[in-house]
């Protein structure tokens, strides 16, 4: 049996720890006091060299799914003759997984926004298959967030056009140097201003959007992948706002999905192959270089596991820069 002084001892003991815990939670509550986890208000973080990586900073930020990291660097002289690429990833993917094809954009004299949108789940292929009107019913729905069907049911919150606008609103505040006001006026997106490119499932969208908007061009990546046998989606059989001439696509001939990109090609009228190793020159181009496994091949037309030359440089720099010069990064570039 413990002693009387043992006993006051280890009472007092425990009074001491149990005023220590009271004190330490009361110091949390007053130091976190005001501030809300549902609205941030972490700046972007510099990557270097101008680029931003940032997440949207919003209330409604807790709805948000997926929520990786966008990517963004001003044209260096921004101005009324700069245009905007916007990228749309792969299923899965995230903005900073295509780091080298957007430094290749930005050279180029582009303003750049690696955008993170709802590409989580099964791609929109796998979910459509030869379901011709499934596709559209998807992509409309991620793009605006309306017209939910079994396809796909998110709200306006996650859609890409709403992410689109409050990131440009973000990068308008967080960069003003950088002059991102100019490509969007009130709740309107200046899709004059803007070239679309994707990868995969975002190129598919890309191509998508430009059926609805006229956008100064499109450059689409192992995509669209929208045929399944003789069907393919119903959006392909008409002509969109954008002219067929402003779009450019990529692929390799031993892309897992070749069949079906270059189906959804042909549906799209984008006229004569071009085939090489590192191809230019034509609306449609195939590499006939082997890049690993075919569904490694499918991400390595664009994304940052691209083989590298010797000197560091993508293999594919020169067809990128291609397809860029070909849709404009400045006016004064074309002239």
């Amino acid at each position: 049996m413990a002693r009387p002084g043992a006993r006051v001892r280890t009472a007092t003991l425990v009074a001491v720890c149990v005023s220590a815990i009271l004190l330490f939670c009361i110091v949390a509550v007053v130091t976190n006091h005001g501030s809300s986890p549902a609205k941030p208000t972490a700046s972007p973080s510099a990557l270097g060299d101008g680029w931003l990586s940032f997440r949207l900073p919003d209330a409604r930020r807790a709805l948000l799914k997926p929520d990786q990291m966008n990517l963004a660097k001003a044209a260096q002289e921004p101005g009324p003759g700069t245009s905007l690429l916007v990228f749309l990833p792969a299923t899965g993917e995230r903005p900073l997984g295509y780091r080298e094809f957007l430094r290749t954009a930005s050279a180029e004299g582009f303003s750049v926004l690696g955008l993170d949108y709802w590409n989580i789940g099964p791609s929109v292929t796998r979910t459509c298959l030869g379901d011709a009107r499934c596709y559209g019913e998807v992509q409309q729905n991620r793009f605006t967030g309306a017209d939910p069907s079994r396809f796909s049911r998110i709200g306006p919150e996650n859609s890409i056009l709403d992410r689109l606008h409050d990131s440009l609103t973000y990068l308008e505040q967080h960069d003003p140097a950088g002059d991102w006001s100019q490509y969007v006026h009130g709740t309107t997106i200046d899709w004059s201003r803007i070239v679309l490119a994707g990868h995969s499932q975002g190129g598919g969208e890309a191509g998508f959007i430009s059926h609805l908007h006229e956008v100064q061009g499109v450059l689409m990546f192992s995509s669209p992948v929208e045929t399944y046998g003789r069907v393919s989606a119903r959006w392909l059989d008409h002509p969109g706002a954008t002219p067929r001439s402003r779009l450019y696509a990529f692929d390799d001939v031993h892309d897992v999905y070749h069949a079906r990109i270059v189906g959804s090609w042909r549906r799209l009228h984008l006229g004569h192959e071009v085939r090489g190793d590192v191809p230019t020159g034509s609306h449609a181009l195939l590499s006939t270089r082997v890049l690993g496994t075919p569904l490694q091949t499918h991400g390595r037309s664009v994304n940052d596991r691209t083989p590298l030359r010797p000197d560091g440089e993508p293999v594919f720099a020169p067809t990128w820069r291609w397809m860029l010069e070909q849709v404009g990064g400045r006016d004064d570039a074309a002239a």
